[in-house]
């Protein structure tokens, strides 16, 4: 509530009480990229000379303490100029310091199980989204309810591995005898060796408790980590609301606003508590289901892993403990009911909306919402109860099984099952893009056929393989029967990639989707990174528990050659585990091959107009022939320019090289579903187990590690670019820092550029305005010419941050932001975020040149991009799309563009915004850092450096 009260304060009077000089009229707000830069290094100070204002431990606003020695150094602002920055890094890295009653272990641990569940939340915003036209709801879209159940499967995915650690390596084979476990805990077979707590039964009862546990610690992380930027972000929702009512910018767009203008991609998109109910709900369905159906076959099994058909003639038969199959039947239904209401919660449109008020319609939304809660609230009940009521069922003394070592039964298919459907959406998903949407009219059914057809064939293959495998008997090779069914497994998956490739038009090819990532299948390709991370972390933890119950002494040693008395871990784990090697292997082989054919010549590309600086060396302003020249004889500097180009060139071909890793861990997790025993190379499992083991065991000594000496997550650089967009896939996933990061932004641009509009509105340091009155001044100060203005000054990420922000404000307006401009330098905005996420920062939506993916191959990455854009006309409003572009919210009333983006060939992250021809918003920026006694080219930091930073600074602020 503190910090509440504090960013009220802070949107009413920050302009009035902060101001420095009277004539510093312009703020310059800079805001950093990736890898969280330090807010001194941003500002371009000594460490020494910055303090922070308005700052929190995790982030906020930073000024420098000193003013410019040299007003006409590049380095320092006009004196009219006031610099600030924004540090937001530590939002996306730091977390779980609430929760150090648990343990800041387990809390690293979870946030590293957590990286999967940021994939799929990217993943959703890859789909296409509708246009959203109606003001206070979110239109889901295509692939909503699928991507849905896919995050449902990962968070069962973990339920599994957890399961197959405790169930099943410890609770039936090293507490029961049948595997020599030298690393067990002597406390823990101490406390199983009790009397009333030997017995099978009881054991695996209260081991059951560790997946549930491990659910519930995904979800206090998680949910700990999302309330502290909800408030924020709910604030900015009211604001747009009411700016829109009041502005009519809403009205004014027939076509639909970009999602990133609208009240719904903030308010409305994100997983809220009934997902995380669902989700904890259906685990404790499926940890009952395992724990059931064991206890069922568990007797009539005679140790082997599959049921045989004796468990269903005579005693014991299922029938004979009723009590226990009615509860897992019990537990089945309870899951498909959990996964109607996650595919029924994906999104809040109401019906008849035209028919409907403003005030209405809210209020249905929040009614849908409150039932949306208590359905969840019911469902998890009725999981607690069906666990509750197996757990005691198991607890109790059974002759047959009090001290039975049997295998555990529940877990030797379920891995392979969850990990079926993951693949099979994965899989479809590949087609969400690419294939046309379901029609609106009986009229034109037949578009229907090939997204029908790929259903049908991804749940053929998916039978087959099922079929395939249970066809197969244990330890034998598999007969013709189950080769048929691979076969047709196999043939049903090579027919759905024909159909994915070259289902849509030629012309939707060529117009469409070569400007989208992976060419239309980006939704596919991030669920297979996300479903193959998911299956990497389970088997690492599933094999590195595994190595450490195995090891004789106390430093793991994974040993090669297992004895007789050996643990065996589910097969799925067992597959996946054999087949990482060879992955590795064949992407490094594809990189080193790409990147020894690219660094064997040393290619001239094409460089920016720049305007002042030093000038670039070895400049190319376009391919005359249209291919790449090589360089000749030149001289020591500009031959270690043009290969700083080049090797900055390597890292731009991510794209194509995600593209193989995702077909990669596709084939793993096929392979784990689907090969038998028989089938698995031998000599590879061997060697691949006892090294992943070492893996998860390096692994979790790293993370002990960064637990004691810093709470930051570990791979900090993934959460800064997972979790810039709102949580709307799996709800136990990484908090948006972007919902902290917008509301303070957006706070403090208004608040400079209202403060002439306040006076006579704050009485004894109160604002007395009433809502409508702020929303007024609102969009005054962002419509209509006022003597302050605002530059946003934009590294990398953090430009998509800025434009974030931007589209927030210009909810405000239908008329452009006439005080406001744009300094982006080193982004990804058109190359990367345009490609993969269209809909939010693709051309039609920044109003600038769609682009085409990287070649893996070629000299220039972006060789036909370079070549198309030199021949392209400029970019012309889409008479059909989302309003209003970027390009339009900054363009002012003479027709100039309060945008410039500065770019380089030797930044390894920096591409243009517009074009590689010239163009209104991208100019080049110095190839070499600041003037040192040796010389250094300049990459992906560094920009504010150059000259021509504050060439553009200054054009800026003459612009507005």
């Amino acid at each position: 509530m503190a910090r509440e009260a504090l960013m009220g304060v802070f949107t009413t009077l920050f302009g009035a009480v902060r101001e420095g000089a009277r004539d510093q009229n312009i703020l310059e707000l800079r805001i950093h990229g990736i890898k969280n830069t330090p807010p001194a290094e941003m500002l371009g100070v000594p460490p020494g000379d910055v303090r922070p204002d308005q700052a929190d431990e995790n982030g906020g606003f930073f000024v420098p303490t000193v003013d410019p020695v040299d007003p006409t150094d590049p380095a320092y602002p006009p004196t009219r100029i006031r610099r600030e920055g924004y540090s937001w890094g530590l939002m996306a890295r730091y977390g779980g310091g609430a929760l150090v009653i648990i343990g800041q272990f387990f809390v690293q641990l979870a946030w590293l199980l957590i990286l999967p569940f940021g994939l799929c939340n990217t993943a959703y915003w890859t789909r296409r989204i509708p246009r959203q036209t109606v003001a206070g709801e979110w239109r889901a879209g295509r692939g909503a309810a699928s991507l849905r159940v896919f995050a449902l499967c990962l968070t069962l995915l973990y339920v599994c591995a957890l399961a197959s650690v405790s169930l099943d390596l410890i609770g039936s084979q090293c507490l029961a005898g049948t595997a020599s476990c030298p690393s067990m805990p002597g406390w823990l077979n101490d406390f199983f060796a009790l009397p009333d707590f030997d017995r099978r039964g009881i054991r695996l009862a209260m081991l059951s408790l560790v997946p549930v546990l491990g659910v519930v610690l995904l979800l206090l992380v998680s949910h700990t980590a999302r309330t502290r930027y909800e408030a924020g972000i709910f604030g900015t929702v009211d604001k747009m609301r009411h700016a829109e009512e009041r502005g009519g910018a809403a009205a004014s767009a027939p076509n639909g606003r970009t999602p990133l203008a609208t009240e719904g991609f903030w308010g409305m998109t994100r997983v809220k508590l009934p997902s995380e109910l669902l989700h904890l709900a259906g685990s404790l369905f499926l940890v009952a289901v395992l724990l059931g159906w064991d206890n069922v076959f568990a007797a009539c099994s005679g140790g082997s892993s599959r049921i045989p058909a004796a468990c269903w003639g005579a005693d014991p038969a299922p029938l004979t403990r009723w009590w226990v199959s009615a509860a897992v039947i019990a537990g089945i239904l309870g899951l498909v009911v959990t996964i109607a209401r996650v595919m029924a919660d994906t999104d809040t449109v109401t019906r008849r909306p035209g028919e409907l008020t403003s005030a209405a319609r809210r209020n249905r939304v929040r009614r849908k919402l409150r039932r949306r809660e208590a359905w969840a609230g019911w469902t998890l009940l009725a999981a607690v109860v069906v666990y509750v009521a197996v757990f005691v069922a198991v607890a109790l003394p059974d002759r047959a099984l009090n001290y039975a070592r049997i295998p555990f039964l529940g877990l030797v298919v379920s891995p392979a099952i969850v990990t079926g459907v993951l693949l099979a959406i994965a899989l479809s998903a590949l087609g969400w893009r690419r294939l046309p949407e379901w029609p609106s009219s009986a009229a034109r059914v037949k578009e229907w056929l090939p997204a029908v057809v790929c259903i049908v064939l991804v749940v053929v293959a998916g039978l087959s393989v099922a079929l395939a495998v249970v066809l197969t008997p244990d330890g034998e090779p598999p007969q013709p029967p189950s080769i048929i069914a691979y076969a047709v497994s196999a043939a049903a998956l090579l027919v759905l990639g024909l159909i994915i490739a070259f289902g849509p038009s030629r012309a939707r090819r060529r117009d469409v989707l070569r400007y989208e990532g992976w060419s239309g299948t980006g939704p596919g390709v991030v669920l297979l990174l996300s479903l193959g991370g998911a299956m990497l972390l389970s088997t690492l933890l599933v094999v590195g528990a595994q190595c450490w119950l195995s090891s004789p002494g106390a430093v793991p040693a994974c040993p090669l050659t297992p004895g007789q008395a050996a643990l065996v871990t589910p097969g799925a784990y067992r597959n996946f585990g054999s087949t990482v090697p060879a992955l590795a292997v064949l992407l490094l082989l594809l990189v080193a091959i790409v990147a020894v054919a690219r660094m064997s010549t040393t290619p001239r590309l094409t460089t920016p107009r720049t305007e002042g600086g030093r000038p670039l060396r070895a400049p190319l302003r376009r391919y005359r022939d249209g291919t790449v020249p090589r360089a000749g004889s030149t001289g020591k500097l500009t031959t270690r320019m043009l290969r700083a180009r080049r090797f900055a060139g390597l890292f731009h071909r991510g794209e194509p090289v995600l593209g193989a890793l995702a077909g990669l861990l596709a084939v793993g997790c096929a392979v784990s579903v689907s090969f038998p025993d028989t089938w698995r190379p031998t000599a590879l499992l061997d060697f691949a187990l006892p090294a992943l083991g070492l893996v998860a065991v390096t692994a979790i000594v790293t993370i002990a590690e960064n637990a004691i000496t810093t709470k930051e997550r570990p791979i900090g650089i993934m959460w800064d670019l997972m979790c810039f967009l709102p949580r709307a896939g799996h709800p136990y996933g990484p908090p948006c820092y972007a919902e902290r990061v917008i509301p303070e932004l957006r706070g403090r641009v208004v608040a400079w550029l209202e403060t002439d509009l306040l006076k006579g509105k704050i009485v004894d340091g109160r604002d007395i305005r009433t809502e409508a009155q702020k929303a007024d001044d609102e969009l005054a100060a962002l419509g209509t010419a006022q003597r302050r203005k605002v530059v946003l000054s934009a590294h990398s990420l953090g430009g998509v941050l800025a434009v974030s922000c931007l589209f927030t404000l210009g909810a405000d307006t239908k008329d452009g932001l006439r005080n406001v401009g744009l300094l982006t330098y080193g982004t990804q905005l058109r190359a990367f975020f345009g490609r993969f996420f269209p809909e939010l920062f693709g051309g039609e939506v920044l109003g600038v040149r769609k682009s085409q993916g990287p070649s893996l191959w070629a000299a220039d990455p972006w060789l036909k991009q370079v070549n198309r854009d030199q021949s392209a006309p400029p970019v012309v409003r889409p008479g059909d799309g989302p309003e209003p572009t970027l390009r339009e919210l900054l363009t002012q009333p003479d027709g100039e563009i309060a945008w410039i983006n500065l770019w380089r060939r030797t930044d390894y992250l920096g591409f243009p915004d517009d074009s590689y021809d010239d163009n209104d918003i991208d100019r080049g920026a110095d190839e070499f850092g600041p003037t040192r006694y040796l010389v250094k080219v300049a990459t992906h930091p560094g920009y504010p450096a150059s000259a021509q930073y504050m060439t553009a600074l200054r054009d800026l602020a003459r612009k507005i």
